[in-house]
């Protein structure tokens, strides 16, 4: 597995490995199936506030290819909570992801937790697309950023997930 270092502005380095690599199974628990199940991933309820205030307000999106970005992120990161979920991760104290519209056309999807948030910013150009995550102090006042073109998007909320659940 190849390994590239993103080194951010608080000169906090940290490892981003370009092949996805989960160390456990993602397999639905408790279910019973006639046959070999192909679908690894089953859509996170709506109605549990989770993902439903960024889902109404990205569909509210009036330009397409911003629409589809944001759709697609956020379609990863429901994907990706889910197989969490059935890992049996704890996500009882995960705040809502939220959605904001900017008069510029573009879209930002962003996790506000105590000490520290994580958002994408979905562009009207695509190139200008990008992602960050921020802490305070209580986390030694990360500051990592970067662009969303030319980077394995799973793998990139893979590692942002992580991050989450080892600091929530």
């Amino acid at each position: 597995m190849t390994v590239y270092f993103q080194e951010t502005d608080s000169k906090v380095v940290f490892t981003l490995p370009r092949e996805l690599s989960i160390p456990f199974k993602i397999r639905p628990v408790n279910e019973t199936t006639g046959s070999a199940l192909k679908v690894l991933y089953f859509p996170f309820p709506r109605e549990s506030g989770l993902f439903n205030n960024a889902w109404r307000v990205v569909q509210q999106i009036n330009d397409e290819e911003v629409a589809r970005n944001a759709q697609n992120i956020l379609t990863m990161i429901e994907e990706m909570v889910v197989s969490f979920q059935q890992s049996r991760f704890d996500l009882s104290n995960l705040p809502p992801l939220h959605a904001f519209r900017a008069d510029d056309g573009s879209v930002l999807l962003e996790w506000i937790f105590v000490d520290y948030r994580v958002g994408f910013s979905i562009e009207p150009n695509p190139v200008e697309s990008g992602w960050y995550l921020v802490s305070n102090r209580n986390l030694g006042e990360i500051s990592a950023s970067g662009y969303l073109t030319g980077v394995d998007t799973k793998n990139l909320i893979t590692w942002l997930l992580s991050f989450i659940f080892s600091n929530s």
